[in-house]
């Protein structure tokens, strides 16, 4: 125990003349041996726990290791089950952000043959660019929030442009994923990443032009559904476009 903190504790106690036996007082053995009375208020996750003395009524928020062994043992229990019972969260306690972000590009240029037959060095530029989502979530609560995950589907456009009309019709194709997220503070955020979806841009050289007419193709990150959990129980869910929830299936397979 740090000097500040077994100074804290040890006043604390030493005020105390004797117990006024309140109804709900228990005696609670501090770590040096020494006893108080006092009403156990309440926990702050599963390593502080929040106690009224009996004499005063004033309220102190401990480390539960600021006790003796055997008080320690019954708190973290009783901790771990208040935690359980406040498992469920209000509605709104946590605010969902999402943020379309490119991670990374690659770029290289390759030959193409012409339809005359010959080749052209450098006639095609390959972009590959590595596109995702920044998941925001906010603690609206004034108590940390933990156990959250996340499972999400990224949807890609297919371009079926020029040549390579053969890679897609323009549909939308699907991958799945999941984010464990880290506890978010009390009243605070934290902000977690996706997976990326490689999109893939060709554009050929000046002068040269798909037999359609077209310069360019690629395909592009379009959207992405996202649900929050925390167990089984679904918190918050969100789409970017909004109507990927109305015109696609959550159950539907991956392509």
């Amino acid at each position: 125990m740090s000097p500040p903190l077994r100074a804290r504790l040890l006043a604390m106690l030493g005020l105390l003349a004797a117990a006024c036996g309140a109804a709900n007082a228990r005696t609670l053995t501090a770590a040096d041996g020494r006893s108080i009375e006092a009403d156990v208020v309440g926990f702050e996750g599963e390593d502080k726990v929040v106690i009224r003395r009996a004499d005063t009524g004033r309220t102190f928020t401990l480390p539960i290791t600021s006790f003796a062994e055997a008080d320690r043992a019954a708190l973290r229990a009783e901790a771990a089950e208040a935690a359980k019972k406040s498992a469920v969260l209000p509605a709104g306690a946590i605010a969902l952000e999402l943020s379309r972000s490119k991670f990374d590009t690659r770029r290289e240029k390759q030959s193409i043959e012409l339809s005359d037959g010959t080749t052209r060095k450098d006639g095609i530029t390959i972009t590959e660019e590595d596109w995702g989502y920044s998941v925001t979530l906010r603690n609206t609560t004034t108590r940390p929030i933990s156990g959250l995950r996340g499972e999400y589907i990224l949807f890609v456009k297919v371009d079926a442009a020029g040549d390579n009309a053969a890679r897609g019709d323009g549909r939308l194709k699907r991958t799945r994923g999941r984010i464990a997220f880290d506890p978010v503070p009390q009243s605070g955020k934290i902000t977690a990443r996706t997976d990326s979806i490689t999109a893939v841009k060709r554009e050929l050289a000046s002068g040269i032009v798909w037999s359609s007419g077209d310069t360019k193709t690629r395909d592009t990150l379009h959207g992405i559904w996202l649900r929050v959990y925390q167990g089984d129980t679904l918190v918050v869910e969100s789409a970017l476009p909004g109507t990927l929830a109305t015109s696609q299936r959550w159950d539907a397979g991956e392509d």
